[in-house]
């Protein structure tokens, strides 16, 4: 490029300038008003191709009140990225010669006009410590003029906005900006789907957790199994009693966050939220949906599904939930034989103390196969013997002679199998 033609540009832009600066002094109007027509050719000034930054460095020259409507107008008009590259540079500029009246100017400018262009700043500037700043007065905004641009910016397919947009989603808490997340999670758009992914469900986590509780049990009932597993780890952090009846509704309905669900209840027991005594008011909850269900088949439920669970924490509520139903008895069998059969240690003791509570003759029988079994776990039997102090002496004598018995069945039939396989020992 010749001298000639840069020493042109550099004139067209010195000459633009000084015209910005010619207009800005013929602005003022009678009694503190402004002439219209000086106002509606900087305005239209303010739009010219590559003459962003000679715009602004005038405008950060004016009066405040000048200030606040010529940037709010060139950051409300700008399209392009050249002039968002103008823009970056000059609040840099302007951070650089007075960070705190930067700041306050910029806060007074973020309204729902502006922050798509602070956005963009956001995204396109290469120092993090502006992008920090920006952040943190966009984030003191009124929730009122942040929610249209965020929501817009979320659905926009550029991937650095999306990611600004959810990070902010994250930190404000707002719940209608959550719900607009929840409902990108379910269905996300734009590039690199996955990440975006990630990013929205740790947002509404942090978001989530200043939610209300109406929000996230709402969650919990969603349609869309994501949702429920992301409201599934906010109920399991806020451990709300209120959550405990949707909690039980997704053990027995819901076959892909049932069990997660099922592993929330269980934390609720450890911390003393619920339980699965029905003499006790803290199952009062998981007794009116056991009470209210049609019976037939909440007892097929457990039968062939809840209680034959690949998941043993699955197993392990349904047998301390079935402690609840009001035909429970009917279950007596299988608790039985998950006392003797099911490899998980928690599932025995939770099928043991239930058959205490519904069956005492089947528990007995159960102790009875349990103690005598060639190899019971040490948890098991050490649940077994807690649960013996327990009865009366008749049911412990009962158990021992039951035991007795069967080790004397049991050593027979060792002797006659040893007798049968020695034959040719006498015969040779």
């Amino acid at each position: 490029m010749s001298s000639e033609v840069v020493a042109g540009m550099r004139m067209d832009n010195e000459t633009y300038r000084l015209k910005v600066e010619n207009l800005f002094t013929l602005l003022p109007g009678e009694n503190g008003s402004w002439r219209q027509d000086i106002q509606s050719e900087l305005e239209h000034l303010a739009l010219s191709a590559r003459k962003g930054r000679y715009f602004l460095r005038v405008v950060s020259t004016q009066p405040r009140p000048v200030q606040l409507h010529f940037y709010g107008h060139y950051m409300a008009r700008s399209k392009n990225q050249d002039a968002f590259t103008d823009l970056e540079r000059h609040i840099r500029h302007m951070f650089y010669e007075s960070r705190e009246e930067a700041k306050e100017m910029l806060a007074a400018l973020v309204k729902a006009s502006t922050l798509p262009a602070i956005f963009r700043v956001i995204a396109l500037t290469e120092e993090g410590w502006l992008a920090g700043e920006l952040i943190r007065i966009v984030l003191s905004a009124d929730i009122k003029e942040l929610r249209p641009p965020i929501k817009a910016h979320l659905h926009s397919n550029d991937y650095l906005l999306q990611c600004l947009a959810i990070y902010l989603i994250g930190k404000l808490g707002d719940e209608e900006l959550l719900q607009s997340l929840a409902d990108f999670y379910r269905k996300p758009e734009g590039d690199k789907v996955d990440r975006l992914e990630k990013k929205a469900y740790d947002a509404l986590i942090e978001g989530g957790r200043m939610a209300s509780l109406d929000r996230i049990l709402r969650w919990l009932r969603d349609k869309n199994a994501r949702i429920r597993e992301m409201a599934l780890t906010l109920v399991g952090e806020r451990m709300d009693p209120e959550a405990v009846t949707d909690l039980v509704k997704l053990v027995l309905i819901d076959p892909k966050t049932g069990p997660r669900a099922a592993g929330v209840l269980l934390s609720y027991e450890q911390a003393g939220i619920i339980s699965w005594d029905r003499r006790d008011e803290k199952s009062a909850r998981i007794r009116s949906i056991t009470a209210t269900a049609k019976q037939e088949a909440l007892i097929n439920t457990f039968r062939h599904i809840l209680l034959r669970h690949e998941n043993p924490v699955v197993r392990e509520v349904a047998a301390k939930m079935a402690r609840l139903i009001p035909a429970a008895v009917e279950l007596g069998s299988q608790l039985r034989r998950l006392v003797t059969e099911d490899h998980a240690a928690s599932v025995q003791i939770a099928a043991l103390w239930t058959l205490a509570d519904i069956d005492r003759e089947k528990m007995m029988t159960a102790l009875i196969e349990l103690f005598s079994a060639d190899a019971p776990g040490r948890e098991a039997t050490d649940a077994a013997n807690l649960l013996m102090d327990t009865l009366t002496p008749e049911e412990v004598h009962t158990i021992k002679e039951g035991i007795s018995r069967r080790m004397e069945r049991r050593q027979a039939a060792l002797d006659r199998f040893a007798a049968s396989v020695e034959w040719w020992r006498h015969d040779t």
